[in-house]
């Protein structure tokens, strides 16, 4: 009778983490854009991927990691249901139809990057009148004033699309193109980590926007959300140790 006992209580263990782990939040990782978000041979690490770890911590929710080529596949992935949850997201009104927005927690801020000298201007128009480039990362939302001009007929072809960050610096340091625009932490690991310290971070304000978590309407409960947004709240002070370390790695 304790054997049958006993293994009836093994097999309810096991059903329950094996229905755990089914119910395990799958959140997107781009697999290179250092230092935010890398996925690789060893999982997944960078400063974004250690806020959501702790987030999800706090909140009590099973999650696992799922490497994506590259930001542009985040939105496709989601409506197909191959990730439940995509990180350091700014808000777009496009993007409600996948998800619901987590309260914010952390700053994005866009720069233009370049090896010439930066200098004043007025607009990002003033670049693109002199028939200069500028790489993007694929699928990312830059603000209203490039989303504007990557519509423009005259202007769309100055713009480059490229999936990783490895290949935007690339192509910059080849002098394919005149200029990139990346978050201001990876704009320092290119030029402190990786070397590149003939690279030039122009002050003009590409795009100053919080991130959030999107999370999808498929997987997510209002529960789960006020878990998710409730945890932001409680360990912001947690939040910002870890920004700082990754600013003094800058």
């Amino acid at each position: 009778m304790r054997r049958i006992t006993f293994l009836l209580s093994f097999a309810c263990l096991i059903f329950s983490e094996a229905l755990l782990a089914q119910n395990c939040k799958k959140i997107g990782v781009v697999a290179s854009w250092p230092p935010l978000t890398v996925f690789d041979s060893a999982g997944a690490t960078g400063l974004d991927v250690e806020i959501v770890q702790a987030i999800f911590d706090q909140a009590g929710l099973c999650y696992k990691f799922v490497r994506l080529p590259s930001s542009a596949r985040t939105f496709e992935e989601m409506g197909k249901g191959v990730i439940d949850v995509s990180t350091m997201t700014s808000f777009t009104i496009e993007r409600q139809k996948y998800g619901v927005f987590s309260k914010s927690y952390r700053d994005e801020k866009m720069r233009l990057i370049s090896l010439s000298h930066p200098r004043p201007i007025q607009n990002l128009k003033t670049l693109l009148r002199k028939d200069l480039t500028i790489g993007l990362s694929i699928g990312s939302y830059y603000g209203e004033e490039l989303n504007k001009l990557i519509q423009h007929q005259k202007y769309k072809e100055q713009f480059v699309s490229l999936a990783s960050a490895n290949s935007r610096i690339s192509m910059l340091v080849k002098n394919r193109v005149d200029f990139i625009i990346d978050d201001l932490f990876s704009a320092h690991y290119y030029k402190n980590e990786l070397g590149h310290d003939n690279i030039k971070i122009w002050p003009y304000v590409v795009h100053d926007n919080p991130v959030h978590l999107l999370l999808s309407h498929k997987s997510f409960t209002q529960s789960d959300i006020k878990k998710i947004n409730t945890a932001i709240i409680e360990i912001q002070p947690k939040i910002d140790s870890v920004i700082k370390e990754y600013l003094v790695k800058k």
